[in-house]
């Protein structure tokens, strides 16, 4: 038996509403059930998208990196992290405002209505004040938190860093438990990541728990991903990169963007 509505269950429902609330209402009802049909339609199609992403992530295997390589990353990690200990707290904040500077000069950044960025924590790039210019200025802010046993990133939309953020488990800021999964990541325009180090040709050294690059891994190619960092925190060789490292399109430190690379194709566009 067929329980759709048909072409003449469609002339009664439109007949009983110039009967009942005159031919002004009909095209009222067009337009508002149009209306709902595109949204229900919108709604379908990003969740789709989202459940592809992670089918997608979910397919390709992670393979365990050579003893030597985790050898030099971390000797590597300690080294850099050394140096950026070692800024004053006004220089720290000094090339944290000249980092956000440059950024906020990016077409990336100017185009992007919901940008993804790092809460901060030690010396990092400090991204407090970032966030709260990119509440003021209208942009949709997303920020990440560590999932169950901190071995997955999820992302959580928040519009007010004093009410909307929470001390975790580790002591960094997240969002609150109830903003969580509540964001479509089809959404993000852009994505702003710390790290420890980053050479001259895009490749980020995370803090080893890889959770960062499994994430990234969902938005290759398909979302602008910039790294923040000081100078002191630039390798002028290349720093160990294996296939499940996810390189940034942009590096930007204090002394501008360092390198830009397109998302139809990996080559570098010299900056400036």
């Amino acid at each position: 038996m067929n329980t759709g509505i048909g072409f003449s269950e469609m002339l009664v429902v439109l007949t009983l509403i110039l009967v009942f609330f005159g031919s002004k209402e009909l095209p009222i009802f067009i337009r508002k059930a149009a209306q709902i049909m595109a949204k229900i339609r919108r709604y379908s199609d990003k969740l789709k998208s989202e459940l592809d992403s992670i089918n997608r992530t979910i397919e390709e295997p992670l393979v365990k990196e050579p003893p030597f390589v985790v050898v030099e990353k971390n000797r590597l990690r300690n080294h850099y992290i050394f140096l950026r200990k070692s800024m004053s707290p006004d220089e720290h904040q000094k090339k944290s405002e000249e980092i956000f500077n440059h950024l906020k000069t990016t077409e990336e950044y100017k185009k992007a209505t919901a940008i993804m960025i790092y809460v901060s924590m030690g010396k990092e790039v400090s991204t407090h004040n970032m966030i709260n210019d990119m509440l003021a200025s209208g942009k949709r802010v997303v920020v990440p938190y560590c999932k169950e046993n901190c071995n997955e990133l999820g992302i959580a939309e928040i519009r007010d860093m004093e009410k909307d953020l929470v001390r975790g488990e580790y002591g960094i800021l997240e969002p609150r438990a109830e903003l969580r999964d509540l964001f479509f990541k089809s959404d993000l325009r852009l994505i702003v990541c710390p790290g420890v180090a980053f050479d001259l040709y895009g490749a980020r050294l995370g803090r080893g728990k890889a959770y960062y690059d499994s994430f990234l891994r969902e938005f290759k190619e398909r979302v602008p991903i910039t790294g923040l960092a000081f100078d002191c925190q630039i390798s002028k060789e290349h720093l160990p990169f294996d296939y499940h490292d996810i390189a940034m399109d942009q590096v930007i430190t204090e002394s501008g963007l360092l390198i830009k690379k397109t998302l139809q194709s990996s080559s570098e566009v010299p900056a400036g």
